[in-house]
């Protein structure tokens, strides 16, 4: 085990946790303590690390917390996206001591990048009129052995340009469609690896794409990340219902969009 002493302790909550595992989580934190590694239980809103499960309340909840902090989701879905970082059942001491390691790690090096220097904000994308769609067929992407291809989908011109230079910081290609209909075209044409889809679409909505693009056997697991205006619940259920891995609410923020693609990716790295 590494040593993750450090000069402030971290701060945690253990959000609504079932009993048993609040208490593999206490017995760990009771060795690290004695070893002189400081994780402190903490009830006041300023948490550096929230742990809860991936019930859809707990994960509200603790959006509703989470500024700067990290959000350890327990589940027991192996391909869980939830969350900065995921800890599968059963809660083994040795994994749950594992993870708790990562999460230190992890937080020391954010508030290490976020000491030296600010990122500077990224300029607001102006709206693009819309252009009408021209009958032909996409180009091919071209993807290298570790880069992912993108296909976005909305029918707002300025979120497409905007996502699309979102990915381009990341060195992800991706090619747009105006509608689901177009997309579920697309998708039978070439692949890809992460789907962008809006909800409120002319045509069919967001919901049906997903699920059709769901019924394609070849995107069974691939992240398709449902972009919207809403953030009623309700919403957030039907999404997960139709088979979204995870919401984005617009108008996009560049600091949840990164966060969010970067938990995509590294998914995408261990499943290939």
């Amino acid at each position: 085990m590494s040593n993750m002493q450090d000069s402030a302790p971290i701060r945690l909550k253990l959000l609504n946790l079932p009993d048993a595992d609040k208490g593999t989580f206490e017995r760990v934190l009771s060795f690290f303590a004695a070893r002189g590694n400081t994780f402190e239980i903490y009830d006041g809103p300023d948490v550096d690390l929230i742990i809860t499960t991936d019930d859809h309340s707990n994960i509200e909840e603790a959006l509703s917390l989470q500024q700067e902090n990290l959000m350890l989701v327990v589940s027991n879905d192996q391909n869980c996206l939830q969350g900065d970082l995921q800890l599968q059942r059963p809660l083994l001491v040795t994994r749950v001591m594992r993870i708790m390691e990562q999460a230190a790690k992890q937080h020391r090096k954010a508030k290490k990048e976020s000491s030296v220097a600010p990122v500077a904000p990224v300029a607001p994308v102006a709206p693009v009129a819309p252009v009408a769609p021209v009958a032909r067929q996409p180009e091919p992407l071209v993807k290298t052995e570790e880069q992912y291809a993108a296909l976005i989908i909305d029918d707002n011109a300025a979120i497409r340009k905007q996502l699309e230079i979102e990915l381009r910081i990341s060195d992800i290609p991706s090619k747009s469609a105006e509608s689901g209909e177009q997309a579920l075209e697309m998708i039978e044409m070439e692949s890809y690896d992460l789907i962008f889809l809006d909800i409120m679409m002319p045509g069919i909505d967001g919901y049906e794409t997903c699920e059709r693009i769901r019924s394609n056997k070849t995107y069974k697991k691939t992240p398709i990340i449902m972009l919207s205006g809403k953030t009623a619940p309700l919403d957030e259920v039907k999404g997960v219902i139709a088979g979204a891995t995870t919401y984005l609410t617009k108008p996009i923020n560049h600091e949840q969009f990164q966060k969010v693609l970067q938990r995509i990716t590294r998914w995408l790295n261990e499943f290939r």
